[in-house]
């Protein structure tokens, strides 16, 4: 791609973006500890959007509240959540940009301390950055998790999200259950 293309539009899945720069997720902690986009939050992905990008990812959102390894971040887990972002896809639409939101359980990667509940993973083997020891998933468990996952991307549709981006990187719980590392199941 030549750099001339950078500021011309691209349509992908039949989302139109107007540029092709995008800002990638970078966690803030601005929202508010119960998922709730704070003024705070809001202002700093609107002045991205006012700045000329074409589509902001937000930082990770947590799919239900004991799935964040950080305090402060966005959640999609209630009904009321979704509400509140209505307000927040709209003033980034209107800034002229694509929002995306960014899902994700940290499984191992947290603590009681962060979560206030035990951590969970695939199987019971800590995190060599976290000092406590796993929860190792049932498999109803997991399907229960899957849920969320999908609860969580219908409500940031509804929220007027422009997509999902589902994080499945830097060793949380979807790159826990693809590493051996970290998952010693044996089952489904």
């Amino acid at each position: 791609m030549e750099l001339t293309h950078i500021f011309e539009p691209i349509t992908i899945n039949g989302l139109t973006i107007k540029n092709r720069m995008v800002v990638s997720a970078m966690a803030s902690c601005y929202c508010s500890e119960d998922g709730m986009p704070t003024e705070k939050f809001m202002a700093y992905h609107e002045r991205k959007a006012r700045g000329g990008f074409g589509a902001i990812i937000t930082e990770d959102f947590c799919v239900c509240p004991e799935a964040g390894a950080f305090k402060r971040l966005g959640g999609l887990w209630n009904d009321e959540q979704m509400k509140a972002y209505r307000a927040f896809t709209q003033r980034i639409h209107d800034a002229g940009a694509k929002i995306i939101v960014q899902l994700y359980h940290a499984g191992r990667q947290t603590s009681s301390r962060v979560t206030g509940v035990q951590c969970v993973a695939p199987s019971a083997i800590k995190d060599p950055t976290v000092e406590e020891t796993p929860h190792a998933l049932t498999v109803d468990e997991i399907h229960a998790l899957e849920q969320r996952f999908v609860d969580a991307a219908v409500r940031a549709k509804a929220a007027g999200f422009d997509g999902v981006e589902i994080h499945g990187a830097h060793g949380y719980l979807i790159n826990q259950f693809a590493s051996p590392y970290s998952n010693k199941r044996s089952d489904e």
